[in-house]
């Protein structure tokens, strides 16, 4: 009884390691592992230009100068071409 025990758990246990074997094989065959790597470099790429996006976003609003209204150059009435500074 003690030896057909061990006899069916090593047999279940390499058929297990078996299996683990065949799976890492297929995971690494050039195809799949190509698939693997361009799908995390490409997320890896938009996860980059999403950030760079919102760091460009938070800077503009960071450092943005206020508007100002520009002051509007007007002709004296001399015609003189001088202009008048507001205020005056």
């Amino acid at each position: 009884m003690r030896r057909t025990f061990w006899l069916a758990a090593g047999f279940g246990l390499g058929l297990y390691a078996g299996e683990r074997v065949r799976r890492t094989v297929v995971k690494l065959t050039p195809e799949t592992l190509g698939d693997t790597v361009r799908s995390m470099v490409g997320d890896a790429i938009e996860a980059g230009k999403a950030e760079m996006q919102a760091r460009e976003r938070s800077l503009r609003e960071t450092f943005a100068a206020p508007e100002r209204e520009r002051p509007r150059l007007r002709l004296a009435s001399g015609g003189a071409g001088e202009a008048e500074r507001p205020g005056r």
